[in-house]
């Protein structure tokens, strides 16, 4: 018994030391630990070689093509563990260290799919094939299965680590400023710069003047067959915004883009896309142009997302 504790004490200093080494924990010190005791918890498995943790350029090697994407949400580092149980089946934990918890929701808001099955870890977390994800606090976590089929047991490592995880989270206020009427639940996507917004709605060249200190929420509508999108994205200024919506607003009527609509409010750029002039675009331009103008969005709860 004094043995086996020495050696679990022992790991466990390994992986502080580790994480300490590298300043991949210095906003959330107890990560190092999370994983050692959640592996104590897995029951068939066990881990399987180092804890590795990326920053820096080895994060970008390490994403490769991804690098760019998360770069947009101002990830600081990437943990890696892997485990294996006696049949040699896989379990890698990945714990994505964002800056804040609007850019932990933004990465997330961009892979979670509206039909997903959805369960509660953490502030909101999603169940497929292969994995498990969810995100808290300023992390976006990975639990990926080296096989399909039903996740039970991911859960329950998923909900540990969750609870190891000792901050709350919501989501950016911007979200509360969307209509709720017709807004297809869990839909909404965070973003602040133009190679994320690419993933959710093309534009060909940055007309909208999106930077790394823009925020951007884009909601998807339905109403008796017809679908649309809603979009609000925050400036610095007004100045910014103003010049946003008049660099935009040309480049819809250069090409008679009748797709879209777009308008300005102090500093803030809104309106709709892939939707015709319509009810329901009619219906959301007037929903935005209330919550903005009048400054109701501010004062919403979150019941735009449950």
């Amino acid at each position: 018994m004094v043995k086996k504790n020495f050696i679990l004490i022992g790991i466990t200093l390994v992986l502080f030391i580790s994480g300490w080494l590298t300043g991949c924990f210095t906003t959330e010190k107890s990560l190092p630990s999370i994983y050692y005791s959640v592996a104590q918890n897995m029951g068939q498995y066990t881990v399987k070689g180092k804890l590795y943790c990326y920053e820096g350029n080895e994060l970008d090697k390490y994403m490769d093509s991804e690098a760019e994407s998360y770069r947009a949400y101002n990830i600081k580092s990437l943990s890696v563990q892997e485990y294996q149980n006696d049949s040699g089946i896989a379990l890698t934990i990945k714990i994505y260290n964002m800056s804040n918890p609007q850019d932990a929701f933004g990465i997330y808001s961009c892979v979670r799919n509206p039909e997903a099955r959805f369960v509660k870890i953490g502030s909101e977390g999603i169940v497929s094939s292969y994995m498990v994800e969810f995100w808290k606090a300023n992390f976006y976590v990975q639990i990926i299965h080296s096989i399909p089929g039903p996740k039970d047991d991911l859960i329950q490592i998923a909900k540990e680590l969750a609870g190891k995880i000792n901050k709350n989270s919501k989501e950016p206020q911007l979200v509360s400023s969307l209509p709720v009427k017709d807004y297809i639940p869990r839909s909404v996507k965070f973003f602040h710069e133009k190679v994320s917004l690419n993933n959710i709605y093309y534009i060909p060249e940055n007309f909208l003047e999106l930077n790394n200190k823009t925020n951007g929420v884009v909601g998807y509508y339905q109403n008796n067959g017809e679908k649309a999108k809603a979009f609000i994205i925050k400036y610095p200024s007004k100045a910014m915004a103003k010049t946003a919506y008049e660099g935009y607003s040309n480049y819809l009527s250069v090409h008679k883009k009748n797709d879209a609509m777009v308008n300005v409010s102090d500093n803030y750029v809104f309106g709709a896309w892939d939707g015709m002039d319509s009810e329901l675009t009619r219906g959301i331009m007037k929903g935005l142009s209330e919550s903005l103008i009048a400054g109701n969005g501010r004062d919403r709860s979150m019941r735009i997302m449950e």
